[in-house]
């Protein structure tokens, strides 16, 4: 949390930014007086500290995590990968309600057995989502529209046909009741600016924090009718991997906090509320590289 303190030195008085974190206090001379966009002027202090701090050890990350790629024999990289894939279907499907259980995803899509008791719409897309891993693993284009509608017609092309590789043309209700998602004619356009954006700033910011950034404001514009979620998590998990940074899995147990973060990011027009909650679990997710 950034203050501000007052200091007196002979018959001035300055005012200066303050803000402690783990590591230690930072402080960010304002002036002889407030200025008028103070608001402005913490958040971005505190966000300039929070990336001199986390950005070394992203980019700590990313160089071991490249050394023990390399080091892998593929054989062991690609059970690896088999391994993400069932743990992140199992995962994505049940923040969306799927009843599967991890060892259910798991002879689902290593023996082909489908579980008892199971929606066939929930089995059927658990199948369709671990294809798309594939395809985002192997993926040669970055985002766009065009990504974004094929992934989306892949997850939906058997359960929900009507609706499948296309963005809503009818306004939605938020989870939660709070957030106001975009409406409906304004998807393609806010959708293209995001795109835009994305590929004016991907070189200049951290992988790990515009995969937050861009996953928030996606989330926020909730360009389907349904699988936003899943479909905003895997270009999270694109943006990483395009990168060459760990791919990082939300687990259902973090679903209540993970929505949370995202719910209040938008309410106060603030991606940075996300990003923090995403870069300080990046982190912790991936310490054996550290």
């Amino acid at each position: 949390m950034v203050s501000v303190t007052k200091r007196t030195r002979g018959n001035a008085e300055y005012y200066y930014l303050i803000h402690k974190t783990s590591i230690k206090q930072y402080e960010g001379y304002l002036g002889k007086e407030i200025p008028d966009n103070l608001d402005q002027l913490k958040k971005e202090f505190e966000e300039e500290i929070f990336q001199k701090e986390k950005n070394p050890l992203a980019e700590k990350i990313q160089k071991k995590y490249l050394k023990s790629f390399k080091e892998t024999d593929p054989k062991i990289l690609k059970s690896e990968y088999h391994e993400l894939k069932i743990i992140h279907t199992y995962s994505t499907q049940r923040i969306e309600a799927s009843t599967m259980t991890l060892h259910q995803t798991r002879k689902l899509l290593e023996d082909h057995l489908s579980p008892k008791d199971t929606l066939t719409k929930d089995i059927v897309e658990a199948e369709q989502t671990a294809i798309i891993f594939d395809d985002m693993l192997n993926a040669d284009e970055d985002i766009s529209k065009k990504l974004i509608l094929d992934w989306h017609k892949k997850l939906f092309e058997k359960t929900n046909t009507n609706n499948a590789g296309c963005f809503r043309r009818a306004d939605v209700a938020p989870y939660l009741g709070k957030t106001e998602y975009a409406l409906w004619d304004d998807v393609i356009p806010d959708i293209t600016r995001l795109i835009k954006w994305y590929n004016k700033n991907k070189t200049k910011t951290n992988p790990v924090v515009m995969s937050a950034i861009f996953h928030c404001r996606f989330e926020m514009i909730h360009p389907f009718i349904g699988g936003n979620g899943r479909i905003g998590r895997m270009l999270m998990l694109l943006i990483l991997h395009k990168n060459k940074h760990p791919i990082v899995n939300i687990e259902p147990k973090e679903k209540q906090t993970y929505i949370k973060k995202l719910e209040s990011s938008h309410l106060q027009n603030n991606d940075f509320i996300f990003v923090k909650w995403f870069v300080a679990k990046y982190l912790r997710d991936n310490r054996k590289y550290l």
